[in-house]
């Protein structure tokens, strides 16, 4: 009977190769079984680390997102609903950015607002932070360096929206480009109050003596080129007379008309 070939074994090289393979799978599959769990049932959200100033606490973010209850995924949680639902209730909280501890916390950054205009309506002072967001209503006058809006009544106030005018064209967006380019004004601390009117951006008022109105500016750039001019001009006036009362209109192309109004009946 004739002999039966032997089979040739497969080279150790393919034999280790077929091996290795065989390991990256189980990998791959224990890797992609921990990921799976890890989205659905592993690691729920259910904690809140606050960093930063704030008036509020931990327990309070946790209270108004629901975390307990709702106990989203850590890594699958939508961060964005949640900063702006935590705003719309916290309205001092200017959360900066949202990251994650593992295994259940989310650790929100803040750095509160600060009230910067304050308007009296209904008997009681609405403070209103920087970019337009109303903060609170409460009966104490507001502290001083706080600038007062005046010229028509807010629309359907209430914490942590923001701020609407009955007649005006001016947006939040507007006050807060207002705001950055006073700031940067030689004019800035003799800025008593603000005056919604007819344009996107607000007039300012100077020493609760002169108006400027700035009319459209195109962009921030046009309207701190205007701040400059209304800065040489109010240098003349005061030169002239300390106690000029009146209009300053840099909203008129090619030149800058200064109205004088004479008597304490007219106001700012």
């Amino acid at each position: 009977m004739p002999k039966q070939p032997k089979q040739k074994k497969p080279p150790a090289r393919r034999r280790r190769f077929r091996r290795r393979l065989i390991a990256l799978a189980v990998v791959l599959s224990l890797v992609g079984g921990f990921i799976a769990l890890s989205l659905t049932i592993l690691f729920p959200a259910t904690r809140v680390v606050v960093v930063g100033q704030t008036r509020y606490s931990a327990q309070q973010f946790t209270e108004v997102l629901q975390l307990e209850q709702l106990q989203p995924n850590l890594f699958l949680a939508d961060t964005q609903a949640l900063v702006e639902r935590a705003e719309g209730a916290l309205p001092y909280a200017n959360i900066v950015r949202v990251t994650r501890q593992l295994p259940n916390a989310l650790r929100f950054h803040v750095e509160d607002h600060a009230p910067v205009f304050a308007q009296y309506q209904d008997e009681l002072w609405w403070l209103i932070a920087d970019n337009g967001r109303l903060l609170e209503q409460t009966e104490t006058p507001p502290e001083a360096g706080i600038l007062m809006l005046r010229g028509t009544d807010l629309l359907d106030p209430e914490p942590g929206r923001n701020a609407q005018w009955e007649r005006g064209l001016t947006r939040p967006g507007d006050l807060h480009s207002l705001f950055d380019a006073l700031h940067e004004s030689s004019l800035w601390p003799d800025v008593t109050g603000v005056r919604i009117s007819g344009y996107a951006i607000p007039d300012v008022i100077y020493q609760d003596r002169i108006r400027i109105r700035f009319g459209s500016p195109a962009q921030e750039d046009d309207l701190s080129d205007k701040l400059r001019q209304a800065e040489q001009v109010i240098t003349r006036l005061n030169e002239q007379n300390p106690n000029y009362r009146g209009m300053l209109d840099l909203g008129v192309a090619g030149q800058i008309p200064f109205t004088p109004m004479w008597g304490n009946e007219w106001q700012p």
